[in-house]
């Protein structure tokens, strides 16, 4: 655990002043009371792996801010994604605003200023994770800040109360699947964000990311060129010309892609259980002897040597 405070254990003169600095020092956000009463609370922040920071709190009536000064004091480098447990809050980045309602949740950018607004007692869910995991999967974050995943339906029906539970489970996950939990946070997050991005315009750059993100949540498929292309409402020769200026092609890169998931997982402790095969298989490759001869060819080792390697470290 990174650091827990409440209010509980404070005098009750000394419990919005006291409230106030946590939050001040501890998520580097400006607070201020609404309602004229005392400040109650308290909050949690453990670390997943390093990737994520998983947070989550209560308290009554104020204003959050992310202003220039605390932004001023560093920590940039990461995403904020509040998920609204109880009680209503407005969110504002960018001159976008957004209520959160209990299950719904919406991303913010660290780098720059927004604020949360509660009117009445709340408890929400908070994750930190880390801006150079998150940007490569959905593009541009401002096309999705302060944009509202509906905690009710969809992938967020499905993904809200996960991330709910999450405070109360980081702590007993064993060290072995820790980062792997915490990618497969990311990987869903980007998915929701992707799915419901309501200001997101259909770029170059927007469309090589919603294909590359798609591709790498099906990897395990019967990839073509015309399914993929099918799939991402594209013709596949404008995703030729996309993967083109990148210096490959679509189904290089979906090579590239497998190859990269085997090694990973070819490495991987909770993966010491399954085989070579099994792990080519479920990343999309359907002849063994032609991925042995890509793997080799990609990183100049077999994947029996990459295995062996790893298992006597």
């Amino acid at each position: 655990m990174i650091a827990s405070w409440s209010t509980e254990q404070v005098h009750p003169r000394d419990r919005t002043a006291y409230w106030v600095d946590q939050i001040c020092h501890g998520c580097q956000m400006d607070c201020e009371p609404r309602g004229g009463t005392a400040l109650l609370g308290q909050a949690t922040i453990t670390d997943l792996a390093g990737i994520l920071q998983v947070g989550s709190g209560c308290s009554t009536d104020q204003v959050l801010r992310r202003s220039q000064r605390q932004i001023a004091r560093g920590d940039v480098d990461f995403f904020h994604v509040a998920v609204q447990a109880s009680g209503r809050c407005l969110v504002s980045q960018d001159g976008h605003e957004v209520v959160l309602e209990p299950g719904d949740f919406t991303l913010l950018d660290r780098s720059r200023p927004y604020q949360y607004t509660y009117n009445g007692e709340f408890s929400q869910v908070v994750l930190m994770m880390r801006r150079d995991l998150l940007s490569p999967r959905i593009g541009s974050a401002p096309l999705f800040t302060a944009t509202r995943i509906d905690g009710t339906k969809d992938i967020g029906g499905l993904l809200s109360p996960m991330l709910q539970q999450l405070p109360a489970l980081v702590n007993s996950m064993p060290d072995m699947v820790r980062e792997r939990v915490a990618q497969n946070i990311i990987d869903l997050i980007a998915t929701a964000l992707l799915s419901h991005g309501e200001r997101a315009r259909v770029s170059s750059g927007m469309t090589l990311v919603r294909v590359k993100f798609w591709i790498e949540t099906h990897l395990n498929g019967d990839l073509s060129a015309e399914r993929i292309a099918a799939e991402c409402k594209v013709t596949a020769r404008h995703l030729n010309r996309l993967f083109a200026r990148e210096g490959t092609s679509l189904m290089q890169y979906v090579l590239e892609r497998r190859l990269a998931r085997c090694r990973h997982d070819l490495t991987d402790a909770t993966m010491r259980h399954r085989t070579i095969s099994d792990i080519a298989i479920a990343a999309g490759f359907k002849d063994l002897s032609h991925f042995s001869r890509a793997y080799r060819a990609r990183y100049g080792r077999t994947a029996s040597e990459d295995r062996m390697s790893f298992k006597q470290k």
